[in-house]
Formats: C-alpha cells, structure tokens, sequence
C-alpha cells in the first residue's frame, strides 16, 4: 500500500489564440489577463498479489481568472456572439478511482499467461465559478466538465487469442460559463449525456494476424462539442458504428 500527496502551483500566461478572432461570431476582451492557480491531490494505491491492483485518488483545483466564453447579445443589432474574457475564478474538486482484477491470476498457483480481467474507471468532479462579478455565471458550472465519467471493461487473453470491450458513460456538461440550456445559433447549450460500447479481437496464427474491432457498438447518437465556424455553427455528430477487419501476413 502506497500514500502520495502533491501540491503544484500553476501560471498561465496567455497565448496567441486566446486574442485571435476567427469569425464574427467572437469577440476579444481587450483587457485579458493571465490565469493563476494551483492544485493539490491525495490518494492512495496497492495491489493483493498478482490478480488485483488500485488507485483511489481526491484532488482540488483552482483556477484564478480563469478564460472563458460568454454568450452576450449585441445592443445594436440584438446579435448573440461569443465573448472571451476572464470569466471568474474558479474551484475543481474530484474523486477518482481504478480498480482492476485478473481472475485468472487469482485462481492459478503460479503465475499464468492467461488473462481474464475487469478493470473499472469513475471520475466525480464538482467544478464551479467562485467570486464572480457578473451574476451570469456566479456558481454555475464549469464548461465542459461532465459530472461523472465512468469507464468499464473486460480484457481477454489466452495464447494466441485476445478480446477487449469497453462501456464508456459521461454524464451532461455545458459548453459555456453562464450554462445556457439553447441558443438560436446552436453555438451554445447543454451536451447531452451519453454512452459508447467498443470492442475489439484479434487472432494470430503463424505467419497470420487477424484484427477486427467495433467502436459505438450500439450507433448512439451523441456529440461532445459545439462549434462557433466551420463545420459548425452547431452541434459537430460523433461517428456513428464504425468498423474494420485486417489481415496480416508476416514472411
């Protein structure tokens, strides 16, 4: 068993695209200013032998001014754009876990080549706005973060055989600090929750290697992101089920 803690202090100055305007959907704060912050994490891991391991882990961030967009309305022409400024200062606090354990090393005496694990992921992340001066996005949440994001799988191998799946969830996030459900242009709203199964095998025979795998199994319909220019305004589709098969031949 294993304790660590680390505690980091973070600068960021600003960069070239943080001042660039790409469409006229954008506009610059003229007064941006620099982020500051730091982070401090905990946790602890171990292993009971061969067959069973884990990380459990609770962190904290801080942003100070941190950048963002806000969604505003032109007075003259009652357009929306994008505005980028120091939106807030800003917290993160999480939770995270691995685990993973091999059934196949737990059952074998001596150590086996044979693999039959699950392995799990789960990330809990609280992150809000904190002392803001526009009331807009005063403890609201932060863009672009989902709540939860769980990851799960099954990992096989037995001599020349080996199979993978992998079930992916993240709940809702926002794409904008002042957490607009819509907006006429699609730029800004809610990113629905959403989940994915993938899965994969391969095969090798001698000269031979046989790969196949299938990623959005079930052809969820999702997207993890909101454009401002092309290929947006809007929404950007994730691929739906996809697919592919190789064979390989080694001389």
């Amino acid at each position: 068993l294993e304790l660590y803690g680390n505690v980091s202090r973070n600068y960021r100055a600003i960069t070239f695209n943080d001042m660039r305007v790409v469409n006229p959907n954008f506009q610059i704060d003229p007064d941006l200013k620099d982020e500051k912050g730091f982070n401090a994490d905990l946790g602890f891991r171990g292993s009971a032998g061969r067959w069973f391991s884990f990380d459990a882990s609770a962190f904290y961030l801080y942003y100070q001014d941190r950048i963002g967009q806000v969604l505003k309305t032109d007075s003259a022409t009652f357009r929306y754009y994008r505005y980028r400024t120091n939106v807030s200062d800003s917290r993160n606090i999480g939770l995270e876990w691995y685990a993973e354990a091999d059934f196949m090393q737990m059952r074998a005496a001596n150590p086996s080549n044979a693999r039959l694990a699950l392995f799990t992921n789960i990330a809990w992340i609280d992150a809000r706005y904190l002392g803001s001066r526009e009331t807009a996005f005063e403890g609201k949440f932060v863009e672009l973060v989902p709540r939860a994001n769980l990851k799960v799988g099954l990992d096989y191998r037995r001599k020349n055989l080996r199979a993978n799946a992998q079930w992916s969830s993240v709940t809702q996030q926002y794409s904008d600090a002042t957490n607009a459900e819509t907006s006429p242009s699609a730029v800004e709203g809610l990113i629905p929750a959403y989940n994915i199964l993938d899965i994969s095998a391969g095969y090798t025979w001698k000269m031979l290697s046989l790969e196949a795998s299938c990623n959005n199994v079930l052809n969820q319909m999702y997207f993890t992101r909101r454009a401002a220019a092309y290929p947006g305004p809007g929404i950007i589709p994730s691929d739906g089920r996809s697919f592919f098969v190789t064979l390989q031949v080694k001389i």
